[in-house]
């Protein structure tokens, strides 16, 4: 296997996907990808089919047999994707999610507005990848003053559980996306497991629901103060 293959097969299952799921995610039949990695067919990846594989994957599309980019934008994979919707009190619509396994979030590219980059100290810092982070805008004062109206809330994708107890990105009933603080509620063994959705602002009411009632996107892990 070539150095192309072995890059994409890998890629493949550090993402936790099929070769089913890639083929059809590309456009392609369900066997395209099987038949490329293992019998050589074809021979050389299609252009169209390299960006979208590069996109998918977060592979530069040099490594997968397309021509090495000069300038100096910085590699996909090292940015962070600024999502289309806003966090807080319920407003703005929940982002389209692509992908969603134990590595992270992949959004829609419909729903990225912009993306960041952050210094590697500061992600290294946090114990982040940039592939497992997202932001968007937070909107309202339900967790003032610890994430303002207008802050860009970064949340870690791969934390979907509400442990440890901490700050949350989650989806609402209205399907918007709210930052809440989140602690499981009751006793070891108990089910359902009943988890507090509570604000930093004192002037906003707590509440109880079941784990299963819940959608997390992320837990919070910084914010940039405009």
């Amino acid at each position: 296997m070539d150095i192309i293959r072995k890059t994409l097969k890998k890629r493949i299952e550090e993402r936790n996907l099929t070769y089913k799921e890639v083929s059809e995610r590309i456009g392609r039949n369900p066997a395209y990808i099987q038949q490329f990695l293992e019998r050589n067919v074809p021979a050389h990846l299609k252009e169209a089919d390299r960006e979208k594989l590069a996109d998918l994957l977060d592979i530069p599309e040099d490594q997968l047999g397309g021509k090495k980019l000069t300038n100096a934008a910085p590699e996909k994979s090292k940015m962070i994707p600024e999502i289309d919707l806003v966090a807080g009190l319920g407003g703005g619509g929940l982002a389209t999610i692509e992908m969603s396994s134990h590595n992270g979030i992949s959004f829609a590219r419909e729903a990225i507005r912009d993306y960041w980059q952050l210094p590697e100290r500061v992600l290294n810092r946090m114990g982040l990848q940039p592939s497992a982070v997202a932001c968007f805008p937070a909107q309202g004062d339900s967790m003032h003053p610890t994430i303002c109206d207008g802050d860009i809330v970064f949340i870690d994708t791969r934390h979907r559980v509400p442990s440890p107890p901490g700050v949350y990105a989650l989806a609402d009933e209205f399907g918007g996306v709210v930052v809440k603080r989140l602690e499981v509620a009751s006793r070891p063994g108990e089910d359902p497991i009943r988890v507090r959705v509570s604000s930093d602002n004192p002037r906003h009411t707590d509440r109880e629901l079941t784990l299963d009632e819940i959608h997390i996107i992320g837990r919070f892990v910084g914010r940039f103060t405009t």
